[in-house]
C-alpha cells in the first residue's frame, strides 16, 4: 500500500538556511560595535573605581601609621617597595616614607607596601595624571622630593586639584571619559568629565576649585 508524505514534514531548504544565517550575521554586525563600547565603558568604570579606592587606601595609611605616604605607578609586577615609578605604569605601590630621625636612631625600618592593578584588562586603557601622590599623616596630599626611584617629587597643584584621565583608545562611539580627582582638603571623587557636577548630574566632575574635605 503506498503511504502519502505530509508536505508539512519537509525540512528546512537551502535557501531558507542561507537566509536564516544572513539574518544572524547582520545582527552580529550591527551589535558588535555596541558590544565594543559596552566593554570598554566597563573597563573605563573598572580601572577609575580601583584608582579611586586605591587612593583611599594609601589615604587610609597614612592615618594609620602617622607617617608621609606614597602612592606611585609602576610597571614592575613585583611587590618588594623597592620597584622603580613609570608614568605608563598601571600597576601601583603603596608605600611608607619612613621617619628620618626615627629610622637613624633605631636602624633602618622596612617600610610596609601594598600592591596591586589597577585593571587586570589594560589593553587600549590610558591614565594620565601623576606618577606619584604622597599624603600626609593628616590624610591630605603633600608635596614630598624624591618619595620614590623613578618619580623626582610628589607636587601639590596651585589649582587646588590632583586629577587623573581615564580613557580607552577603543574606536566606537558614546566611550566614558573619566576622571579621579583629589582636592587638597583631601576628598577623592570619581566621576564623568564630559558632564559637570550639578542636582541634575550628580556623576559629573566638580567645577574648579571646590573645597570638599574628606
Amino acid at each position: 500500500m503506498l503511504t502519502r508524505v505530509r508536505a508539512d514534514a519537509r525540512g528546512f531548504t537551502l535557501i531558507e538556511l542561507l537566509i536564516v544565517i544572513s539574518i544572524i550575521g547582520l545582527s552580529t554586525a550591527l551589535a558588535a560595535p555596541a558590544i565594543r563600547g559596552w566593554a570598554a565603558n566597563a573597563q573605563t568604570r573598572t580601572a577609575g573605581s580601583s584608582l579611586s579606592t586605591t587612593i583611599r587606601l594609601a589615604q587610609a595609611e597614612a592615618l594609620k601609621s602617622y607617617q608621609p605616604v606614597v602612592l606611585y605607578r609602576t610597571s614592575e609586577t613585583t611587590c618588594t617597595g623597592n620597584e622603580q615609578a613609570s608614568a605608563g605604569g598601571l600597576y601601583w605601590i603603596v608605600k611608607v616614607i619612613p621617619n628620618l630621625v626615627i629610622t637613624e636612631a633605631n636602624g633602618a625600618i622596612t617600610p610596609p607596601a601594598q600592591c596591586g592593578s589597577i585593571t587586570s584588562e589594560t589593553s587600549n586603557l590610558t591614565i594620565n595624571g601623576p606618577t606619584a601622590l604622597c599624603f600626609s599623616p593628616s590624610g591630605r596630599p603633600v608635596a614630598l622630593n624624591n618619595p620614590v626611584g623613578g618619580a623626582a617629587s610628589c607636587n601639590v597643584p596651585a589649582s587646588g586639584q590632583i586629577v587623573y584621565w581615564i580613557d580607552t583608545s577603543t574606536s566606537v562611539a558614546n566611550l566614558k571619559r573619566l576622571s579621579v580627582w583629589v582636592t587638597l582638603g583631601g576628598g577623592v571623587r570619581l566621576c564623568d568629565r564630559e558632564r559637570t557636577e550639578s542636582s541634575a548630574l550628580p556623576d559629573g566632575c566638580p567645577a574648579a576649585n571646590v573645597s570638599w574635605t574628606i
